[in-house]
């Protein structure tokens, strides 16, 4: 399945990197707007991935989805979502603007990876469990993309 990300800090895409080898699809930024643009027109499913931002999308997932609305209809979406300590309602965001647009939304799934936010205590972890949420979100996309290869 072909995968469109935003990805920050570079967990995101770590994510649709693994997606993609467990379903054979091609990745693409959404910041190269006219190569994910092609695959919307030629994908008939596709995966959005982007990390969540205070509970929501970050700007440039919703700007980019209202851009390609005209492209969206019909189309089926699987979303990922990658966040730190908790994702709020982030595919949710997404799945209800996608819907907006006509797309039929397949799933998605909330994966936890370690926060790129380094100057808050709360949020430091030390390695070993960091390597534990990693680890555990490898689990948890090979589980999803083995679902969409079964339909």
């Amino acid at each position: 399945m072909n995968v469109i990300y935003f990805s920050g800090s570079g967990n995101t895409e770590h994510c649709v990197r693994l997606f993609s080898d467990f379903t054979g699809g091609k990745i693409c930024s959404m910041e190269d707007k006219e190569k994910a643009m092609e695959i919307i027109k030629l994908s008939e499913a596709f995966a959005i991935a982007y990390p969540i931002h205070y509970s929501n999308l970050p700007f440039i997932v919703r700007d980019f989805i209202k851009d390609a609305g005209s492209y969206l209809n019909g189309k089926e979406v699987f979303l990922i979502a990658t966040m730190g300590m908790f994702s709020g309602d982030g595919t949710g965001c997404g799945a209800r603007l996608l819907k907006r647009y006509g797309s039929k939304i397949l799933g998605g799934i909330h994966v936890q990876m370690p926060d790129s936010i380094g100057d808050v205590n709360l949020l430091k972890r030390n390695k070993e469990t960091n390597r534990t949420i990693i680890d555990s979100a490898e689990n948890k996309i090979k589980e999803a993309a083995e679902m969409i290869k079964q339909n």
